[in-house]
């Protein structure tokens, strides 16, 4: 299933990995391609700091307490480095009987944090009332007019480029460098980069494979390699498809994800296909006269995902869900592959 981008989405190894990774003002001016902080003038912890973005700079004064998150995958680092926001977004698409995804269930004290109901817009009043020190959206898609109404509550990080397109590792540096934690995010990266460079390792199936991975059903969709559901996978061996090549040639608009025809789907065949069919079901997809025509579906090739928690959990890339989702797909990724050998 395919769903808008808003903020409303072996077990021993990765648990090992995960247990060592985890031991202002607003300008409107700067570069929507510098992704590095700018340092201002030094004080204690680091601070002031100013972070670039899209639409400006953010400059946060001092170490921040009250942390509101936007987005996916922001609480995931902010829990990460040890800190609790004060609020962030409940999840709607494979949440948690509290609003929350399965890998932050353990972290997640509805004492401390407020779930913000984002579905149908950013609640800026409720926002405001949590008296934030600043709030993390390195990974989103609002526009300017959000980013300042934003802004005027707090210091806002937003994302650096295209919407959605922040990679796994921009924005656990982002959001180390707001919370003066920047150490300890570098080693959060350099955890999770040895986690899938392991997997690599052990999964030598995967290298040189071609890849797509897409949304099937009512509308289908084919995620391009800026996305980091994309990126995650080609760090661990696989590569683009030619068929994902040309349609991200033609990607004029710089989207996360690409619209197809269902006629079509035949173009972005691979040797590797990872489907969600959770708007669909896996059986349908395999008797359906259209979809039954892609080889990797006749090799053995297609690793198809009807679960909502493991398709958000791929999706949402972070140094938090990545442990926590391998361990799901590993064994189905590494069938699928082998079909191609």
């Amino acid at each position: 299933m395919f769903w808008t981008r808003r903020s409303r989405q072996p077990a021993r190894i990765a648990v090992i990995a995960l247990a060592a990774v985890l031991g202002g003002t607003v300008t409107a001016c700067g570069s929507a391609d510098d992704k590095e902080a700018v340092p201002a003038s030094g004080t204690a912890g680091g601070f002031p700091v100013t972070l670039k973005n899209t639409f400006g700079e953010t400059t946060i004064s001092k170490k921040p307490e009250r942390i509101v998150t936007l987005g996916w995958n922001a609480q995931d680092v902010v829990y990460a480095l040890g800190e609790t926001p004060v609020g962030m977004p409940k999840v709607t698409y494979g949440p948690t009987a509290a609003g929350v995804t399965a890998w932050d269930a353990d972290r997640f004290d509805p004492a401390k944090t407020t779930l913000l109901d984002t579905g149908d817009g950013y609640p800026f009043e409720k926002i405001a009332a949590l008296k934030p020190d600043v709030i993390l959206a390195p990974y989103e898609g609002f526009d300017a007019t959000v980013y300042k109404t934003l802004s005027g509550i707090a210091p806002t990080v937003a994302y650096p480029g295209a919407a959605w397109q922040t990679s796994w590792q921009d924005q656990t540096t982002l959001i180390g460098k707001a919370l003066g934690k920047s150490a300890e995010a570098a080693k959060l990266i350099a955890g999770i980069t040895e986690l899938t460079r392991k997997a690599a390792a052990d999964h030598p199936e995967f290298k040189g494979k071609t890849l797509t991975i897409g949304s099937f059903g009512p509308e289908n969709y084919v995620y391009m390699p800026t996305d980091p559901r994309v990126q995650i996978l080609t760090e661990m061996g696989f590569v683009n498809s030619p068929g994902v090549e040309a349609l991200q040639a033609k990607n004029t608009k710089k989207e996360f994800a690409v619209s197809l025809s269902k006629e079509k789907v035949g173009d972005i065949d691979a040797d590797v296909v990872v489907g969600y069919v959770d708007g669909l079901t896996a059986k349908k997809f395999e008797t359906d006269p259209v979809y039954a025509s892609l080889g990797a579906l006749k090799r053995g090739g297609a690793y198809l995902m009807e679960d909502q928690q493991v398709i958000s959990g791929m999706s949402s890339v972070s140094v938090l869900s990545v442990p926590w989702v391998l361990d799901k797909i590993l064994p189905g990724l590494s069938k699928a592959a082998e079909s191609a050998s």
